[in-house]
């Protein structure tokens, strides 16, 4: 079975019984990490969504009409969609597509070019291809054309935006030709916003003359052949194999403009009107979708991440002073460039949408954290992330009270107080969310960033006067809350506040994202991680399952109990195209089946990396590459119930720590020679040189 490839055999469905359900598509889709494309139809055309990561309404305050837009349509006529099949190629990034008597092939091609090619008998009423733009929410659109290129573009400007934006869609016949009947028709359509270049009418115009289509097929098809080759993943279980790569795909085609990361949608925007504006959601929405990109040796991902932090860096610390704390803090949701979607006068925390949570920036650290653990790249978080995570610490030093040798944390819900504005809020109401104390998830995440600056700083020499107060942070943050319910000892959400929620998955991301509990945690912490876990089986949480699956890797619970939720997400929030329909976000569900599926097979996040640590040993199951903490690429197999290979190559020359049963020498690959180790148990661990193999038999 091709686990790289989709079939779709119907027409996407959007609605139930006639209403629009939650604006997550079901149409085919590919992109290339800034333009997307997304196939629809009404009554009498085939449509094709067209989206860019880049624009956006810019206006500030509140959402309003502002937020992400869609940039227009794509309509193609005289088509038969009664006989409906669409193939998607992930490893080669293309669409193959047969409505009746009418093919068409289309691609993304990487210098955000929809490259497509409409075949027809001759006789037939041949399709013709039109672009729309809508003009709500205030746009204003023109059209021109030049020497057979027809020219749309639509514009935000004027006193109501903050940031003028505009978009301008080339489309170009470029040949046309009959054969044994046959009438083939190729097109090209460029996109380009006035944030790719200041004249970007006349580039628009200029790539699309100068499209060669089957140079850019050529690019596309390399492109991604490159990316499925950085990982691999083969089991045996071929639907979950199928879901692994294909969210994969997903995640990719929409991570790659450097200046405008995805928003909760993404690039599948189909109208002006997408929840919460399509905006960066801090707690937990806007980091989801990365979890998994680093493990599946995928750091390129990362790279368009910290624009929007790093933008938000003088508001971060004029927020943090009005709790009259140095260095960053963050409301919970903003959009690129700054822009300002958590201003609310009514808002009982200083005017701005804070919700009662303090742990917004320390959130967006999960991320760059992450990148720097499994890259060890000191120049590029000097570059990137070391000045953010370094001032969002200082936030913190400042924030945390040191009562009988602990720090605590107060004054920061664990989960949004979802009415802390207006005249009808009512302090008594939420007595307990506004006075919480040690929020369970604050305390992992603050205990990941002191972890992560501490480490950061003594590998760049940096800082050294706090190396003592961050120590002491680490040494004494307050210990997880925990209470008994149902008659097992379990963590409590918070200290003072929240004690449980039957709903989302807040109680369990001090273990993952925030990597705070693993196997090996002392055993009567996993205990507890466990009861808690099982307390409540939230693999079907449509908030929350990104984090539950993995979670639940790290401190080894039943595999198949992973499994069959993993099937069980499938059959009930999958969608053809192989998105998920769950109502917290639209992108950061993709990260669920990778994510889980990475840490069942490879676990690295305590300085020992394990293989199929969560793992059914009956099922055969192999990986290729994945990235492990430390800089290290991890390859291994089982079968039969034995691991039968294990080779890690060092990326940074770091020390490697492995546990593994049945390792007897460790050899380096380049010359064959077997080099030392120590031995702990199943643990053995060794010294290794930068850019290096090393087979472990």
């Amino acid at each position: 079975m091709n686990t790289y490839f989709n079939e779709i055999t119907s027409k996407p469905i959007n609605t139930v019984d006639g209403k629009v359900v939650y604006k997550i598509p079901a149409g085919a889709m590919c992109g290339n990490g800034d333009l997307g494309v997304v196939f629809d139809n009404d009554e009498n055309d085939l449509v094709i969504h067209i989206s860019k990561c880049d624009f956006w309404k810019f206006v500030n305050g509140v959402h309003g009409d502002g937020g992400i837009k869609t940039v227009g349509d794509l309509r193609i006529d005289n088509i038969n969609l009664e006989e409906y099949n669409i193939k998607q190629y992930f490893d080669k990034g293309l669409l193959n597509c047969k409505f009746g008597n009418t093919e068409i092939e289309l691609f993304v091609a990487p210098e955000n070019l929809i490259c497509f090619e409409i075949k027809a008998p001759e006789t037939d009423n041949f399709s013709t291809v039109n672009i729309n733009l809508p003009d709500t929410c205030g746009s204003v659109n023109s059209q021109s054309e030049e020497n057979g290129v027809k020219c749309h573009s639509r514009k935000f400007c004027g006193e109501e935006v903050d940031r003028e934006s505009a978009v301008v869609v080339c489309l170009r016949e470029i040949d046309r030709s009959i054969a044994d009947g046959i009438k083939t028709t190729r097109y090209c359509i460029s996109v380009v916003t006035n944030f790719n270049a200041k004249d970007y009418i006349n580039k628009a115009i200029e790539m699309a003359f100068g499209c060669d289509y089957d140079a850019e097929k050529a690019k596309t098809e390399e492109k991604w052949t490159n990316f499925f080759s950085a990982s691999k993943v083969t089991l045996k279980d071929k639907e979950i194999e199928k879901f692994y790569n294909s969210s994969l795909y997903h995640l990719a085609g929409c991570m790659g403009n450097t200046e405008f990361p995805p928003g909760l949608f993404g690039n599948f925007i189909t109208d002006d009107f997408f929840p919460w504006a399509g905006d960066y959601h801090m707690n937990y929405n806007y980091e989801a979708p990365y979890y998994c990109i680093f493990s599946s040796n995928h750091p390129e991902l990362f790279d368009g991440y910290m624009a929007p932090v790093n933008d938000m860096r003088d508001e971060a610390k004029r927020m943090a002073g009005l709790f009259g704390c140095k260095g960053y803090a963050f409301p919970v949701s903003f959009g690129p460039k700054a822009l300002d979607v958590y201003s609310q006068a009514d808002c009982k925390e200083h005017g701005i949408l804070f919700l009662g949570q303090k742990s917004h920036a320390a959130y967006a650290c999960v991320i760059p954290i992450m990148h720097w653990f499994s890259t060890y790249d000191k120049e590029y978080a000097l570059e990137n992330y070391y000045d953010f995570v370094l001032n969002t610490a200082a936030f913190w030093e400042d924030y945390l009270v040191k009562e009988k040798g602990k720090y605590v944390i107060k004054g920061d819900a664990a989960h949004e107080i979802p009415y802390y504005r207006g005249k009808e809020f009512k302090y008594i109401t939420h007595f307990g969310q506004v006075n919480t104390i040690n929020a369970i998830n604050s305390l992992g995440l603050v205990k990941l960033l002191f972890n992560a600056v501490y480490d950061m700083s003594k590998e760049l020499g940096f800082n050294t006067e706090k190396y003592s107060l961050w120590k002491d942070i680490i040494d004494n943050l307050s210990d997880f809350p925990t209470f008994i319910k149902k008659g097992k000892k379990c963590f409590r959400y918070s200290k003072f506040g929240i004690r449980w929620r039957n709903d989302n998955t807040v109680g369990l991301q001090h273990i993952y994202p925030a990597s705070q509990i693993g196997l090996s945690s002392d055993e009567k912490l996993l205990k507890i991680a466990r009861n808690t876990y099982f307390i409540n089986d939230r693999r079907l949480d449509d908030n929350g399952s990104n984090s539950y699956f993995p979670a639940g890797a790290r401190i080894g619970v039943a595999p198949d109990f992973l499994i069959e939720g993993i099937h069980q997400n499938i059959k009930e929030f999958a969608l053809p195209n192989g998105l998920f329909r769950h109502h917290g976000g639209g992108i950061e569900h993709l990260t669920t089946i990778p994510a889980t599926i990475n840490e069942m097979l490879m676990q690295s996040h305590q300085g020992v990396i394990r293989v199929f640590p969560c793992w059914n040993k009956t099922e055969d199951a192999s990986f290729e590459n994945l990235r492990a903490d430390g800089a290290f690429l991890v390859s291994s197999e089982l079968k039969n119930g034995k691991i039968i290979s294990l080779k890690i190559k060092s990326l940074k020359g770091r020390k490697c720590t492995v546990e593994c049963s049945g390792i007897k020498s460790v050899i380096r690959e380049a010359d064959k020679k077997e080099i030392p180790f120590e031995r702990k148990g199943n643990i053995v661990s060794f010294d290794t040189q930068e850019n290096t193999d090393y087979v472990l038999i």
